[in-house]
């Protein structure tokens, strides 16, 4: 004997197709924001004492990092001066340094003290797969009250963005370690 499904049963596993299939294309609708992380690189600057890391002031002329082809802003799911900040600390340590990191007050008194500000972060779509990102950041170095060192770093990184291959946030990451890996050296000198 043949077993028949009834007609409201196929409307019913219809429906059910259809919305999976809008979840499926909804939840592929790429967002427009993106989480900022680090990895250390490869840090060859020696560095041995104790620091104090203090947070960077975001001071960028816009919130935004920039717009993708369809004109649409791209945004960020992360605090830019903390990532900043913590990277360096990150790098620091690497480098063998003992950094402590504080956000709100500081009294490093014979410590050196690094601190900045983040002046410019743009992500923009340049291509149909291709983003170019930048970070520009001013580092201050001081020591027993006196500013030592000042400097200001930029890095660029363009590539590509393909599921699998690479992402929106690897690209800032990777300009910012660019950005360390010029910058970590030479505050390792000045303490």
């Amino acid at each position: 004997m043949k077993k028949t499904i009834p007609a409201h049963m196929k409307k019913i596993c219809l429906l059910a197709i259809l919305c999976l299939t809008l979840t499926v294309a909804v939840s592929c609708n790429k967002s427009n924001a993106v989480k900022l992380t680090y990895a250390i690189g490869q840090t060859t600057a020696p560095c041995s004492g104790e620091i104090i890391v203090f947070k960077f002031a975001d001071n960028r002329p816009a919130k935004n990092l920039g717009k993708d082809n369809s004109g649409a802003s791209i945004s960020t799911l992360s605090d830019v001066a903390d990532w900043v900040g913590w990277a360096l600390f990150d790098e620091l340590k690497a480098a063998g340094c003992e950094p402590k990191y504080r956000t709100s007050t500081v009294t490093p008194g014979d410590l050196p003290l690094i601190t900045g500000e983040v002046l410019d972060l743009t992500l923009n779509q340049t291509g149909t797969t291709t983003y170019a990102g930048k970070v520009t950041v001013k580092i201050m170095v001081e020591k027993a009250g006196q500013i030592i060192h000042t400097e200001k770093y930029t890095s660029e990184v363009e590539d590509v963005v393909v599921p699998g291959y690479g992402s929106e946030t690897d690209i800032m990451a990777e300009a910012l370690r660019g950005l360390l890996t010029e910058a970590v050296p030479t505050i390792c000198s000045k303490i």
